[in-house]
């Protein structure tokens, strides 16, 4: 079953995107290769492992991850479009002690496998960082194989 189909019987929702700030987009392209990126959630702030759960901060990787699934469909037109997932790089705003950063970007990860399928398992990087901007929990950057180079939709 295709991605878009699987989002469609699945129930998913994917979220409206926001404007990107500044001289950011959604994302960018090169060969094959797009890179997405998104900061969030906004609605939530403070540091995992001390006013935020594990499983608070899973919740908002995975709905990150929503996100970075709406930019796609924005960028490449369709969800088809993807070949894999190659890389997800996930920072988290942490207590010092906290030491459970994979568990965070997990959430992202299932969403991507549920979506895309566990046929190859994407690189991962989860790291514990000491801020983001404005004191959002999560930050995620995802790198996709696209099936076929094309122009980003504006």
């Amino acid at each position: 079953m295709d991605a878009e189909t699987i989002v469609m019987e699945s129930g998913v929702v994917l979220p409206k995107l926001t404007n990107p700030t500044g001289d950011l987009g959604h994302g960018f392209q090169t060969g094959n290769l797009l890179f997405i990126s998104y900061k969030g959630p906004h609605s939530t702030t403070g540091k995992v492992g001390q006013n935020i759960s594990v499983e608070d901060a899973y919740e908002y990787s995975r709905e990150i991850g929503l996100y970075l699934l709406s930019a796609i469909q924005h960028d490449l037109g369709s969800l088809n479009n993807v070949a894999r997932v190659v890389k997800v790089i996930g920072l988290v705003n942490s207590d010092p002690s906290f030491i459970n950063h994979p568990k965070v970007i997990e959430g992202c990860s299932d969403l991507f496998d549920e979506i895309f399928g566990e046929t190859e398992k994407d690189s991962r990087i989860a790291v514990g960082v000491s801020s983001l901007p404005d004191n959002m929990p999560v930050e995620i950057e995802a790198v996709f194989e696209v099936r076929t180079p094309c122009k980003i939709a504006s």
